[in-house]
């Protein structure tokens, strides 16, 4: 359950990063439209409720960091291992196995992932103008999608 929280908490920061940063560069996108005589006026509204989930999230985050490091203080036979991944547990021998094996499949995935969607941009020659969204937020999705890998890659090795 642990994992669960913890790839869905990061997630969620990478996808509130990418809205607050969608939103400065639509703006920017706007200015560059001005400049270049495509349009003569415009106006934007900024919420600042993406900055706000990515603040709550990274302070949530760091409080489930500081609780497993007093926790994981306790055990004087723990490793680094132990403080650095939510889903290590120290007291499970195939622990560090399952671990290696999750973390290879998703490396693979983000870097198959990574290639395709970079890949996508050169369809999109003038993304910035036109289609700023497409990058912004499919750039988000590799790390969202490697947690992805990464989680369903773990409980499947796990349960076996």
């Amino acid at each position: 359950m642990k994992l669960y929280f913890t790839v869905i908490l990061r997630s969620l920061l990478y996808v509130s990063l990418a809205i607050m940063v969608y939103d400065f560069v639509k703006v920017e996108q706007q200015f560059e439209l001005l400049r270049r005589g495509y349009i003569n006026e415009f106006s934007v509204s900024i919420g600042n409720q993406a900055g706000l989930v990515f603040v709550v999230i990274t302070i949530i985050l760091a409080i489930m960091n500081v609780i497993q490091l007093l926790v994981m203080k306790k055990n004087k036979q723990a490793k680094v291992e132990d403080y650095m991944l939510p889903e290590y547990d120290s007291s499970d021998e195939r622990s560090v196995e399952i671990t290696g094996k999750a973390v290879r499949f998703a490396f693979v995935f983000v870097l198959l992932y990574s290639f395709l969607v970079l890949g996508s941009y050169m369809f999109i020659p003038t993304y910035f103008l036109d289609y700023v969204w497409y990058p912004m937020f499919t750039t988000a999705s590799i790390p969202v999608v490697g947690l992805i890998a990464y989680l369903i890659s773990f409980k499947v090795i796990y349960s076996r």
